[in-house]
């Protein structure tokens, strides 16, 4: 019985010291839309300006206990990949203030205070050309945003099932 009970225990404890870290994603999209163009209007070549594509613009966060030393490789929104640029850390809560209404502070939370580490992905160019694993097409099928990071040089993945939409901006 002594046996069984240490065997339990040795391998419980195994497991823990590989199971992957709990990683929580936060994410959220926001059409960033041109502002409108005179008609008429020509470049130094007399070429007409075309009316700027609308874009949208992305904040990717991820929050994990201080604890783990994690590194974003990879995101992929939509099933589109794109790189990652140079990570910072956040003080929590992380908020934004939509400005486009005068007078009323239109304030979200985009991260909630906790004492975790707060770590904001920018999302930069989209990636040509990757290759995505089964595994990897199956998770960016399901979920819109799916973040690749490595701990302990191996890589796994966090996901979100559906991104979550900030009020557009508007460029004059």
């Amino acid at each position: 019985m002594k046996k069984i009970l240490l065997f339990s225990a040795i391998f419980i404890v195994g497991l823990n010291l590989f199971a992957q870290p709990t990683v929580k994603i936060f994410a959220y999209e926001q059409d960033n839309l041109p502002g409108t163009r005179p008609a008429g209007v020509v470049d130094e070549n007399g070429k007409p300006i075309k009316k700027a594509a609308p874009k949208k613009n992305y904040f990717i966060y991820l929050s994990f206990k201080q604890k783990y030393s994690i590194k974003p490789v990879q995101i992929f929104i939509k099933g589109q990949a794109y790189e990652v640029g140079s990570c910072t850390l956040k003080k929590t809560p992380v908020e934004y203030i939509d400005n486009m209404i005068p007078n009323n502070s239109g304030k979200r939370i985009l991260v909630p205070a906790t004492n975790d580490i707060a770590l904001e992905i920018p999302v930069a160019e989209p990636s040509a050309g990757q290759k995505k694993t089964s595994n990897l097409q199956k998770l960016t099928a399901k979920n819109d945003v799916v973040v690749a990071y490595t701990w302990k040089n191996k890589t796994y993945y966090a996901t979100m099932k559906q991104i979550k939409k900030l009020p557009s901006t508007v460029n004059e």
